[in-house]
């Protein structure tokens, strides 16, 4: 009976061990096992929306163009292009991302129909992350400072606000679900680079100043519900004025802070869903 009880006890280990083998080499079933500890990340599909062109408030294009010769329209895209590819590179961590910019061919309107059905406000910030402290914004100065001739104007203490988007085309997010499979959209508003003192001090003499970026943003699900929204800060030194350097750099330090707030919004929506149930 002992004997009989050992030989089936015997066979079973064999049998457990056999298939442990068969799962380990199985790529398919190990695959498979890794990715559902991700399934539960990446259930989002992200769509990328870059600035306009005119939304740059760029201070060191001279700098710039001294070190690639580029032009100021050629250094306008460049920054566009390294902080959009900093996005995609960093939210693709995480979900399924796609770029219009990158995505779109010569004759594609779709960035021309995006910015023609959105306006851009100056809102007040959600909350203050930057850990600075800023007056009020004096509304009255808004008109004065947005955009005239073409060209964009920041107003006083703009920090204490953000350039928002505001969507009036309300067949624009079941268009670009349908185009392209996305349920939330990032809008980036406006880039600001900056030359700010390093001290206390006005004086802004080479070893005296920093670079500073400001990224203004939204993001929206296919509900024009807001995940996330305001102003990115990230520094870099002076003496970098290589746009693809400061992109893979300090893009990516944005991309990065930018995800983690989606993450909290994204969040923030779940929790609030068995609320709305009850209601």
């Amino acid at each position: 009976m002992i004997l009989k009880n050992l030989k089936s006890h015997t066979i079973y280990f064999k049998f457990i061990v056999c298939l442990g083998l068969l799962i380990a080499s199985d790529p398919l079933l190990s695959q498979q096992q890794k990715d559902s500890g991700k399934s539960a990340v990446i259930n989002h599909k992200v769509l990328l929306v870059p600035f306009k062109t005119t939304m740059f408030m760029n201070e060191i294009g001279k700098a710039v163009n001294a070190k690639t010769h580029l032009s100021y329209n050629k250094i306008t895209e460049a920054f566009r292009y390294r902080l959009d590819l900093a996005l995609s590179n960093t939210f693709k961590e995480n979900y399924s991302t796609q770029s219009i910019l990158q995505l779109s061919k010569p004759a594609d309107t779709t960035l021309a129909y995006i910015y023609n059905s959105v306006e851009y406000n100056y809102d007040l910030l959600p909350t203050d992350s930057s850990g600075e402290s800023h007056a009020e914004f004096d509304p009255k100065l808004e008109k004065k400072h947005f955009i005239q001739n073409g060209q964009l104007q920041v107003p006083l203490d703009y920090s204490a606000r953000f350039m928002n988007t505001h969507i009036h085309n309300p067949q624009l997010l079941p268009y670009l679900n349908k185009k392209y499979g996305t349920d939330i959209i990032v809008f980036i508003n406006e880039l600001d680079i900056k030359n700010v003192s390093n001290d206390t001090t006005v004086d802004l003499t080479q070893s005296n100043f920093r670079r500073q970026v400001i990224v203004q943003y939204s993001v929206l699900n296919m509900q024009k519900h807001y995940l996330a929204k305001g102003i990115l800060i990230t520094y870099f030194p002076y003496t970098e004025n290589e746009p693809k350097v400061i992109g893979e750099k300090y893009f990516t330090t944005i991309a990065r802070s930018m995800m983690q707030e989606l993450a909290k919004g994204l969040k923030k929506a779940q929790a609030a869903k068995p609320k709305a149930a009850i209601k």
